[in-house]
Parts: structure tokens; C-alpha cells; sequence
């Protein structure tokens, strides 16, 4: 029997479920299984081209420090070259290249010497000397002894007050004062310094020349190659002894080796003249520097300074310093730097003392 075929016909909405249900199935994907998505290659960014600001930004440090570096050397190179020739000279010959310093230079008598003293009022100042001066008068107690003093540069900045035994934990103040140059002219000029300072100067006696042991404070014109005189009749005496000591707590020398004839030796007479164990022995002296190019200019110039001002500014401040401790028994370095970077390693600043000696079993 044959079955005729039927058209179902079905409402509308009924006829859109079964529509979507049969598409959608046919359209169904299979499963499958979540894989994470492969990591992203890096891309370089596009370039752009360099600003001045990011090169800055990136290279400030090392610009910064050559531009101080040229900066420092060009200033003392000017420095140098307006020190040789602010005065005319007379070109260098050998006897005065090979001329020892007697520290009593020709130019540097009578009035010449307070016009060398103005002179170095503005130099002083920028190139920080006048703050290394504060300093060193800042440390200088007890028995002051002052070699190479000259015109007194230095007594401006001392601590004029007596010594004090009360007040152990501060500086103990100046029990006396001795200055002593080889150039009776300057001491003129450093007399009028000491009449001049507003300081307790009436609790010491009236400064001279002479070395008479009765005055605290005195100027006497020596020489620091020689056996140097002893501090006057008010040290402390030493513990155990009735005797004062004849030696000094504080001994300073500013600029004073350049000018003698023998270096070593005034160093060795320094150490003879400070008070052992406790003593130091404060050197503030201009030689030989870090660059060979600032070593080689005060080399070129050295003969037409010493010419003016009998001073060899490029002598070798530290091998000095290192010979004379070779030859004295019980000296000993305490200190050596060089301050005032913008000088490039030409001031030296030296603290010495002398050892006590070892105790005999």
C-alpha cells in the first residue's frame, strides 16, 4: 500500500525553532582544546632622531666632569701665567736656574714688601688660601712657634686667647707666640700686623725682635736652617721634671719651603723644636702637582718667579716630606692631602710629629 506524502504545515513560530536549531547545528565546530596564544614578538620601536635634551640627559655626568676638569686647568693656567707676568723680569739665565733660595729675594725689600703683600690680597682669596690660613690658625696651641712668617699673613686668623688648663675639651689657647723670618723687612710689615689686631694682646708682653725670654710674644729674625731658639720661660713643664719644656706644642710653616737652600734639613730642625708625642709640626707649602701639563708650566715659569720672589714653586713638596722623615728618627707623617681640588694638586697640606722615644728596659 502506498503512503502519499503529506505537507505538515506548522505555525510560524514553531517553524523558526526548528529553522535555527537545524543551522545551528550544522554550523556547530567541535571542541577544542584552549592553547594560550604564542607570546608576542618584540618590535623595536621606530627610530627618532636625537634632541640635544636626550643627549644631555644621557651623558650630563661625564660632560659635566670633563667641562670642570677644562675649567679647572684653564683656570689655573691663567693663574699661573698672570703670577709670572705681572711684573716684568730679566729672561733666565743658568746661574739662576740653578740658584739657591736664600729667602731674601732682591725685589721683596722696603717698600716692595707691602706692595707684594697687597698683591696677594685678591689671589689669596680665590684660590683659597685665605680659608686654608683659617684653618691652620684654628689648630696652633700652646707654645706657638710661626717659621717663615714673613709679613704676618697668618696672625689674623689665630685664636689670641691664653691658654686655659680649665677647659680641657677646647682649645687650649696660645701660652706664647714666636714668628721668626730670615727677613728682618718683612718682620717690619708683620709688627705692624700684631700693633694693629684687636685680640688680648695686654695679657703678653710688648713684642720685639729680640729673643729675650721674658716676652710671650715675639719676632725674631732667624734662620730655619739653624738650630732654632727655644720657647720662652712659660711652658708647661713636663710631668715628672721641675724644667719647662723647651720645645714647642704647635710649629707652622706656610709657603716656607720653596725658599730655603735645603729643604730637608729646615725639616729635620722643625722636628728638633716640637714637643714629642703631643707636638705637631703643620706644613702648608705649593710644589709639584697631579698633570704633567701643570708640572711642565710651573717648570717653564719657575726661574722668572724665583727671579721676583727667590721662591722655586715647583719643587716636589711629598718627596721632601718623605726624605726628611727617612733621615729624622721618630718623625712620623700624621696627615698629607691636597685641598683646593681647582689647584690641581699643587697645595700640599703636611701634619707631622715627632714619636715619643721608646722606653729604655
Amino acid at each position: 500500500m502506498a503512503i502519499s506524502a503529506r505537507r505538515v504545515i506548522l505555525p510560524q513560530w514553531q517553524w523558526r525553532c526548528v529553522s535555527s536549531s537545524t543551522s545551528s547545528s550544522q554550523h556547530r565546530l567541535p571542541h577544542r582544546l584552549h592553547r594560550p596564544n604564542p607570546p608576542r614578538k618584540h618590535t623595536a620601536p621606530t627610530s627618532q632622531p636625537e634632541t640635544l635634551l636626550s643627549l644631555w640627559r644621557r651623558s650630563w655626568m661625564p660632560l659635566t666632569g670633563a667641562a670642570l676638569a677644562a675649567g679647572f686647568l684653564g683656570f689655573y693656567i691663567v693663574g699661573t701665567v698672570a703670577a709670572s707676568l705681572r711684573q716684568p723680569c730679566q729672561l733666565p739665565n743658568t746661574a739662576c736656574r740653578t740658584a739657591i733660595p736664600t729667602g731674601r729675594p732682591s725685589a721683596l725689600t722696603g717698600e716692595n714688601v707691602e706692595t707684594f703683600d697687597r698683591e696677594l690680597d685678591w689671589p689669596e682669596w680665590w684660590m683659597g688660601i685665605s680659608r686654608l690660613r683659617r684653618r691652620i690658625g684654628a689648630l696652633a696651641a700652646g707654645d706657638v712657634l710661626e717659621v717663615a712668617v714673613g709679613t704676618g699673613r697668618n696672625l689674623t686668623f689665630y685664636q689670641w686667647k691664653p691658654a686655659s688648663p680649665a677647659r680641657k675639651n677646647r682649645p687650649r689657647g696660645i701660652t706664647s707666640f714666636t714668628g721668626l723670618d730670615i727677613s728682618a723687612d718683612m718682620l717690619v710689615l708683620a709688627q705692624k700686623r700684631l700693633d694693629l689686631l684687636h685680640t688680648p694682646a695686654t695679657q703678653f708682653q710688648s713684642p720685639t725682635r729680640s729673643s729675650s725670654a721674658q716676652n710671650r710674644l715675639r719676632l725674631i729674625t732667624a734662620n730655619v736652617q739653624e738650630p732654632l731658639p727655644p720657647p720662652p720661660v712659660t711652658s708647661v713643664p713636663v710631668p715628672g721634671s721641675t724644667k719647662p719644656c723647651a720645645k714647642y706644642d704647635t710649629i707652622i710653616q706656610t709657603f716656607g719651603l720653596c725658599s730655603v737652600a735645603d729643604p730637608v734639613r729646615a725639616l729635620e730642625n722643625l722636628a728638633a723644636a716640637v714637643k714629642p708625642g703631643s707636638g705637631r709640626i703643620i706644613l702648608l707649602e705649593h710644589g709639584r702637582g697631579w698633570l704633567g701639563l701643570v708640572n711642565g708650566l710651573l717648570d717653564r715659569f719657575a726661574p722668572g718667579h724665583y727671579s721676583k720672589y727667590g721662591c722655586w714653586w715647583n719643587r716636589d713638596i711629598e718627596g721632601l716630606i718623605h726624605e726628611a722623615i727617612r733621615s729624622t728618627p721618630q718623625l712620623e707623617l700624621v696627615k698629607l692631602h691636597r685641598p683646593n681640588i681647582w689647584q690641581l694638586g699643587t697645595i700640599v697640606w703636611a701634619e707631622l710629629r715627632v714619636a715619643l722615644p721608646p722606653e729604655k728596659s
